[in-house]
């Protein structure tokens, strides 16, 4: 996820809606004071100060927008001879994303967006946006085009191998014998309708898909890609020839792609709501991106998040005219207002205030629980005086938005505040959702429910139901060569659980765990036959872990901790490099400049780390008190690990701990703590494809997770602390939430509760760190 540098990067604008029309000084007396109620010292508001304001004097260029969000699609435009509801579900929302983004982060007038939604969004109602509303636009203007709905492959009759990519309006139907042209926009069309355009500040983004799989869906998730590949005549405006030139200019600005043409787009459920994979990333991450991050960096936590959320499938893809854009800011902008979690809406009622969501990460909001608290930092009131930190309390939620009511008596905040996250509030069942693969026989699915049911932290479903964390079935008897399978043959004897002796082909007997798009889960597939039952009981602890790191991923928090941390992954050998580097972005106080950001070369590239490499882990703690830490890490295969410390043996979480004891796990203020120590290091898991470590950093000792990795990692003979394979993550991350969560009541008693986790973020810091490993070399 994004990193930053400073709570006041985070914290400027609130409050100065109007800042341009202030005269120079007093603007600066009150930005000040607002820089300082957050902590921040008094030379660097100033210098804050004076740079933001002379960015609000520099002449402004217009930012016009055109969003087009599809899911009613008529079976006409999709597959006539499907009998299933060809209609996404997630193209609005993703409009809705974009444009509560547009206007709250990136400062465009509501009159400047356009936005066209199913029926409104024709050919040729499309093409007429273009020209009543894009066309305004002058030399310097800054435009914004959005798609989300299906995309196609289209062919052109009587010219062999002569393919386009398409974009499917609303009234984009299948030629006929009686109509038989092309309704779509090709995608040449629509880069001649861009390049008409008077500016080159053009950001296009296209959450469509171009791979014709046959089918509407991909395992649990819906594919944005029409199943089939039409031939017909080419549009009547385009001629009875096609031009020479066309579609090999290179794209006018820049092209955000959902995917690769050769890959998939794909919309998902989450609770109360379906989006986009691909906008949803992009949007949330855009929420809580510093101005100095480049859309290139942008592009490549987008990724991210799309491998966490699907697997490999969706790979987002740049493009552009210059390739100095993708240095560039997100949609060619600096950011003119603040990270945020959220904003307050329009259209509050009577003691509630209406609140959008679309900063917060996808997992936290997932199982965020009434009760939960966001502040609003000197935002203002009415009469548009400035006021104090305004807290508010969820009070109820439908997807990305939630009605709130004001803590206390302060009074409501206007439309626009942002909204910084302070509590997180879960429940203390959260489960595991299994979808029982659609293809699994009748009497298999009545056993897998049987089974399943005996697992206490496992909740099942119909694949397609409702959302799941993963899927239980088993390969096609005949590997598929279309993607209708997990995986392709050629990848599947790499991926069986190791340690099976038997020949690889009993594998389609077999039953295994898939993510939600169908791929394969390493090692829980065995080379035998086996009944639901077996199966099931074998697969046990790999649940537990997939459990386990989706419980530890609700506490990831470097967006929204206060604490003043940065944590870096570097490798020793074969040679000393720095892989990632993270920071608390709202840090009180804020972090110094890093030197080292242009070396982090996994943050903008696909980067593998040789299987023979040597890792190091490095903790800076900036704040004025010690903070303590553990480690906890998961691979590709299930497997667990974590950091054992090095407590006395007598030590027993019901004792004071001697503070001699505890350096093992503390680092000091102002200091910079090695994982491990020394000149130590650690190697890379064998055999698997990615690692993801969480370091969780905290203001009071974890002591109950300290003790069941001590207890986890007795039978090791080594005493040093070190990183251990452990077999009970389930119980390590449950433990890891209730230190939080006494954590918190510790600073706010108020607070207690014995029905929830009650996470307060100024006490802790998660970083996550994720890697994939190269293959070994043959």
């Amino acid at each position: 996820m994004s990193q930053g540098y400073a709570c006041a990067s985070g914290s400027l604008t609130l409050g100065f809606s109007n800042s341009v029309n202030l005269g120079r000084r007093t603007f600066l007396q009150r930005l000040g004071l607002t820089l300082a109620a957050l902590g921040v010292g008094e030379t660097v508001a100033s210098g804050w100060a004076r740079r933001y304001y002379s960015a609000l004097a520099q002449p402004t260029h217009r930012k016009l927008a055109l969003l087009i969000g599809i899911n009613q699609y008529p079976g006409s435009a999709v597959d006539p001879s499907l009998a299933q509801d060809t209609s996404l579900f997630g193209a609005l929302t993703d409009v809705e994303m974009q444009r509560e983004l547009l206007l709250y982060r990136f400062g465009f007038q509501p009159a400047d967006v356009m936005v066209l939604t199913n029926q409104q969004a024709t050919k040729s109602g499309i093409q007429a946006a273009f020209e009543s509303h894009l066309q305004q636009a002058r030399p310097g203007d800054v435009v914004v085009i959005h798609f989300s709905g299906y995309g196609s492959t289209v062919r052109l009759a009587g010219q062999a191998g002569q393919a386009f990519r398409s974009l499917v309006p609303a009234d984009g139907n299948l030629p006929t014998e009686e109509q038989p042209e092309l309704s779509d926009i090709l995608e040449p069309q629509l880069q001649q309708w861009i390049q008409g355009l008077k500016t080159r500040q053009i950001t296009t983004v296209l959450d469509a898909g171009y791979r014709d799989l046959g089918q509407l869906n991909w395992g649990t998730l819906r594919l944005r890609s029409r199943p089939t590949v039409p031939t017909g005549n080419l549009p009547t405006e385009l001629g009875e020839k096609l031009p020479p030139d066309l579609g090999t200019d290179p794209w006018p600005g820049l092209l955000l792609r959902g995917s690769s043409p050769d890959r998939l787009v794909l919309e998902k459920d989450w609770s109360g709501f379906s989006a986009g994979v691909f906008s949803y990333a992009l949007t949330q991450i855009l929420w809580e991106t510093v101005p100095s991050t480049s859309t290139q960096v942008i592009l490549y936590r987008t990724s991210e998040a799309l491998r966490r959320w699907t697997g490999p499938d969706q790979k987002p893809e740049l493009l552009g005219s210059h390739k100095g854009d993708r240095q560039s800011p997100a949609y060619g902008l600096t950011l003119s207002r603040e990270v945020a979690d959220g904003v307050v809406t329009p259209g509050n009622a009577e003691g509630k205030v209406s609140l959008w969501l679309g900063g917060l990460p996808a997992a936290v909001l997932e199982h965020l629980q009434t009760s939960s608290r966001l502040v609003v930092i000197d935002g203002q009131s009415a009469d548009g005086q400035s006021t104090s930190a305004t807290v508010l309390k969820i009070k109820s939620r439908t997807g990305l938005k939630a009605q709130a009511e004001v803590v206390g008596t302060g009074p409501a905040p206007v439309a626009g505040s942002r909204l910084y996250e302070q509590v997180r509030v879960f429940p203390r069942n959260i489960d595991l959702i299994v979808a029982l693969d659609s293809n699994l026989e009748r009497i298999e699915r009545v056993d897998a429910t049987s089974a399943f049911s005996g697992i206490p932290f496992v909740s099942f479903t119909v694949s397609g139901d409702q959302p799941a964390d993963c899927l239980f079935g088993r390969l096609p008897q005949v590997p598929s060569t279309t993607l209708t399978a997990s995986l392709p043959a050629e990848q599947m004897t790499s991926l069986i659980a190791s340690d099976s002796s038997e020949e690889s082909s009993g594998v389609e007997r077999s039953y295994g765990l898939f993510s939600p798009n169908r791929t394969l889960i390493p090692g829980t597939l065995i080379a035998r036959d086996e009944a639901v039952k077996t199966a099931v009981n074998r697969l046990t602890p790999h649940l537990q872990s997939l459990l386990a790191m989706k419980l530890v991923r609700l506490v990831d928090n470097s967006q929204s901790s206060s604490l003043a941390v940065r944590a870096v992954l570097e490798t020793t050998r074969p040679q000393e490099r720095l892989l990632l580097q993270r920071e608390t972005v709202r840090s009180q106080p804020g972090l110094p400049k890093s030197q080292l950001p242009s070396l982090v070369r996994a943050e903008i590239e696909d980067f593998k780390v040789p299987p023979d490499s040597r890792l190091r882990y490095r903790i800076s703690n900036y704040s004025d008190v010690p903070l303590y830490f553990t480690l906890l890490s998961f691979d590709s295969r299930g497997q667990f690990r974590g950091l054992v410390p090095n407590l006395p043996r007598t030590w027993s979480v019901d004792m004071e701990t001697a503070e001699a004891d505890l350096d093992e796990v503390r680092v000091a203020p102002g200091k910079t703590q090695s994982l491990p120590e020394n000149t130590m290091d650690w190697g890379v898991p064998a055999a698997a494809i990615w690692v993801e470590t969480f370091l969780i950093v905290s203001l009071n000792p974890l002591q109950s997770t300290w003790k069941a990795l001590r207890g986890d990692g007795q039978e090791s003979s080594d005493r040093q602390p070190g990183l251990r394979q452990l077999g009970q993550p389930l119980q390590v991350s449950r433990l890891l939430l209730e230190d939080l969560h006494n954590s918190t009541v510790a600073l706010s008693p108020e607070l207690k509760t014995s029905e929830q986790y009650v996470l307060k973020t100024s006490t802790w810091a998660t970083f996550s760190f994720r890697y994939a490993i190269a293959p070994t070399a043959d």
